[in-house]
């Protein structure tokens, strides 16, 4: 893709947006996510960023924005607990030892990579991207000094994308604002157009921001290029560049990438647009009839605090003073008194409240957050994450897809290519390799599948101490397993069916001999009792017939 098709592409979506969505990201951005960048204000400079926002009189959509997105955070992609694991597709290959050994390794290793890395400063600013506009963009890459992975959550002012005919983002635009000097510090003297290196050498343009446009961009190569080993930059499936947006100059070198680096995930779709639409899209009407009637509201109740003042004429001498220990002279003091405007301020609590209410239910805030005593049975725990299920389960579904899923591959095809994990074991490959996740949420979404295992075993149990019959139709080691897999029980804690298999042979084994054992006793018992009757036969004179004592011997 040469230089000039990348600024026209660019310059073209950038109008599209323009005149559409922007306009209402805008209030979104002025009323629900301040500072996430004013889509009207150019930025160059740090004077621009307006830090007074003195037009929000209510926060309300603000907090529930942050709380809803901090909710996602949690439950979804937890710092504090390990939230997803592979596992292959084969039932069977998941309980081969080897094969869970690596599982459990590739699993830890991944986990700890992202841990380690800012992963959840980063995905935590995506998800209020998501929630506000309905659209976030998360790049991930490899730090070539620190060798770990590295996420960006890019504002949504400055990210442009085109799709192909899956709806799969197939190029990417970024517009960036960086000074010369930050230019030369990322790509080196030597590596940009002599324009740049005057202007950083000029002080009164090395602190002014040029306007760069980032590319990422698909290339021809062959469908069974192997992207499991390390390929030159150039060959690779995705280029990329940094260009000067004035006379589209390149910076530094044309890269590459194995897979598409950045992951645009949407709360929902909206019919015939690319971008996505929020809570916070479909809240912004009340979101901004209650910012207004605050407004109005705190302004009568500044005329009621300080009222303005009535007088009858010829009742003062001069300008009425109302300074602390002011004099003023008057002719009549009956003839002032405060203006009473009559405002109705029930009615405008009632409104806002109603608003505010409104709002809440639009960011799931009264569905979502705990009750006042944190004490929770485990009865209402789990009420909880049903009812999380039903409001979060579609939106976990298309993150799953555009985000998480993606991610989690990308960051396995790293740290494969780079050596960090283990080879696969063998006669396996990775074709078959799923993504398993545990948090919260998507264990609420098996919440009911478990719950209904768990509740069909108990009866059957029940049933069974007058049927035992019933017990036949159980398969207990397939139930248990998958209730165990239901509640994120790791793949490690469970035994794999060849060892339950030999472990349950030898005892049949054992018991088997224990049985023998106690019955070669018993006989033992018997002889003696019957050797010990004979003899008292024979002391008492009592005559045994002969051939009598032949069966016992």
């Amino acid at each position: 893709m040469n230089n000039q098709d990348i600024v026209k592409c660019f310059e073209a979506l950038r109008s599209e947006r323009k005149g559409s969505v922007e306009q209402i990201w805008d209030l979104i951005e002025k009323f629900v996510l301040p500072l996430r960048g004013d889509f009207y204000t150019s930025l160059s400079d740090e004077g621009e960023v307006d830090w007074h926002r003195r037009a929000i009189y209510d926060a309300t959509a603000i907090f529930a924005c942050q709380s809803l997105a901090a909710s996602i955070h949690g439950n979804l992609t937890s710092p504090a607990q390990k939230w997803f694991a592979l596992q292959f597709r084969d039932e069977k290959l998941n309980e081969d030892d080897a094969v869970k050994e690596w599982l459990d390794d590739s699993t830890n290793k991944l986990y700890n990579a992202l841990h380690e890395s800012n992963f959840d400063i980063e995905i935590a600013e995506a998800y209020l991207d998501i929630v506000g506009f309905g659209t976030s963009c998360l790049t991930e890459e490899l730090d070539e000094d620190t060798g770990k992975l590295s996420f960006t959550a890019i504002p949504v002012r400055e990210i442009y994308f085109e799709e192909d005919h899956t709806k799969q983002v197939s190029k990417l635009y970024r517009h960036l604002q960086w000074t010369p000097t930050q230019i030369i510090s990322k790509f080196g003297e030597d590596k940009v157009p002599e324009s740049v290196k005057k202007k950083a050498d000029n002080p009164a343009f090395s602190a002014t921001k040029l306007d760069i446009i980032f590319c990422v961009f698909p290339r021809k190569v062959p469908i069974d290029l192997d992207t499991g080993k390390p390929i030159a930059a150039k060959k690779r499936p995705f280029g990329y560049k940094y260009l000067l947006k004035t006379g589209a100059e390149l910076l530094g070198e044309e890269g590459g990438y194995y897979e598409m680096p950045a992951f645009v995930s949407r709360w929902r779709k909206t019919a015939g647009s690319k971008w996505g639409h929020s809570p916070a899209t479909v809240a912004l009407a009340d979101i901004l009839t209650l910012n207004q009637v605050k407004e109005a509201t705190l302004e009568a109740a500044g005329k009621a605090i300080d009222p303005a003042n009535l007088a009858e004429e010829a009742a003062l001498l001069g300008d009425i003073n109302l300074d602390r220990g002011a004099l003023t002279i008057v002719t009549d003091i009956n003839g002032i008194k405060p203006y009473e405007s009559g405002s109705r301020f029930d009615v405008s609590n009632l409104e806002i409240q109603m608003l505010v209410d409104a709002i809440r239910k639009y960011f799931y805030q009264d569905q979502l957050e705990l009750k006042e005593s944190p004490a929770m049975t485990a009865t209402e725990v789990n009420v909880r994450y049903e009812l999380m299920q039903r409001l979060l389960g579609p939106t976990f579904g298309r993150l799953k897809t555009d985000l998480l899923d993606p991610l989690i591959k990308r960051a396995f095809n790293i740290m494969y290519r780079s050596g960090q994990l283990l080879d696969l074991p063998e006669g396996v490959d990775d074709s078959s390799l799923d993504i398993e996740y545990s948090g919260p949420l998507p264990r609420s979404q098996k919440f009911d599948t478990a719950q209904a295992i768990q509740q069909f075993l108990m009866t059957t149990a029940q049933l069974a101490e007058a049927y035992p019959a019933a017990m036949d139709i159980v398969d207990i080691d397939g139930a248990v397993r998958q209730m165990a897999l239901m509640q994120g029980v790791p793949a490690k804690a469970l035994k794999g069916q060849a060892q339950i298999d030999e472990e349950r042979e030898e005892k049949a084994k054992k018991q088997q001999a224990a049985e023998q054992i106690a019955a070669l006793q018993g006989a033992g018992d018997a002889m003696q009792s019957v050797g010990a009757a004979a003899n008292e036969m024979q002391d008492a004179g009592i005559e045994i017939p002969e051939g009598a004592m032949e069966g016992m011997q």
